[in-house]
């Protein structure tokens, strides 16, 4: 079975392999974060195999690149339409879809696509951003604090890190990314840098507080270089390895749990939980929590506000309560 007779054929299935037999397009995924990276390979991956019913190739990729635009755009369609099927949300599809126009950017800068590809002509569906806002309040994450024993290497580091994703609503990646050279204690500050591959960067004040929670972190390992990541893995595979956007994840899902949490939190949840806090703090001044979340939209702030005051379920309870009062007379 071959890439132009997929039109035909339904199912799904597993890239890394199917990106290694194309260095083309291997090196050009090269030029994405990796968080990307991974995403993008996975997703082509699953886009051949609900045609093939097998991991495709390179000669799969090549095929596909050499396709009248009307029969590639048919493919993907027909793909998308798999995928709502499915239930899956929107941003999930986008994400598929977002994967495959990649594809065939780097197959027009490859110049391997044998006729002009119209990839535009895929409309990504529309998703609403943020829906869902809400957190803890403070009281409740301050349980996480109950469950750190500070006298310990993994309880200082846990410490700095609940502080710091609290304090300064940081995303996980850019935890990720932070080094030994971009905490500086004498002036109580950090470099952060952006959630892609790029090189734009941040300089953030830090609470004294935190700084010195850091600075703790940072006493115990010995011999540090600038170039060191700033938060490290203590597990007996990966000690002293960067601590990657999933290892902060899994430390901070297992740490609510054992603190009796029982929202399910992640880091994301926890800069929606403190956002959501700054706000009431600011007492409203949007300007003020953009500065601190580093969103680029500030109509973003006002999603947290609606969220935090539950502006619908207020109206809806005062809708509700204007009708159906015969019914309820009776």
């Amino acid at each position: 079975m071959d890439i132009i007779s997929i039109t035909t054929e339904n199912s799904i299935a597993s890239v890394a392999s199917q990106l290694q037999t194309n260095n083309d397009f291997l090196a050009e995924l090269q030029q994405k974060a990796a968080t990307t990276q991974r995403g993008y390979a996975g997703n082509v991956r699953i886009f051949f195999e609900y045609f093939l019913q097998r991991k495709p190739t390179g000669r799969d990729i090549s095929e596909f690149w050499a396709l009248d635009s009307e029969v590639a755009n048919g493919l993907i369609l027909k793909f998308k339409n798999h995928l709502v099927a499915e239930g899956r949300k929107a941003a999930t599809i986008n994400r598929y879809l977002a994967a495959i126009k990649y594809l065939i950017k780097v197959g027009r800068n490859l110049k391997r696509c044998r006729y002009h590809f119209d990839s535009d002509r895929i409309e990504s569906l529309k998703v609403t951003k943020y829906r869902d806002t809400r957190g803890v309040d403070v009281d409740e994450y301050n349980k996480v604090f109950d469950v750190i024993d500070t006298t310990c290497v993994k309880g200082k580091r846990d410490y700095a890190l609940f502080l710091l994703l609290w304090s300064n609503v940081l995303r996980r990646a850019e935890v990720a990314k932070l080094t030994v050279g971009d905490f500086d204690y004498h002036e109580n500050t950090l470099t952060v840098y952006g959630k892609g591959k790029g090189n734009d960067e941040t300089r953030i004040d830090l609470n004294p507080l935190v700084a010195e929670a850091i600075s703790d972190w940072l006493g115990i390992r010995m011999n540090l270089k600038p170039s060191e990541p700033l938060f490290i893995a203590l597990d007996f595979h990966n000690y002293g390895h960067q601590l990657t956007g999933d290892g902060i994840y899994a430390i901070v899902r297992k740490t609510c749990e054992r603190a009796g949490i029982k929202k399910r939190m992640t880091p994301h949840k926890i800069r929606h939980s403190g956002i959501t806090d700054a706000l009431d703090l600011a007492e409203g001044d949007y300007r003020k929590v953009q500065h601190l979340s580093r969103h680029a939209d500030p109509r973003t702030i006002l999603v947290y506000e609606d969220n935090k005051n539950q502006y619908q379920l207020e109206l809806t309870n005062k809708l509700a309560a204007r009708v159906g009062k015969r019914r309820r007379a009776q």
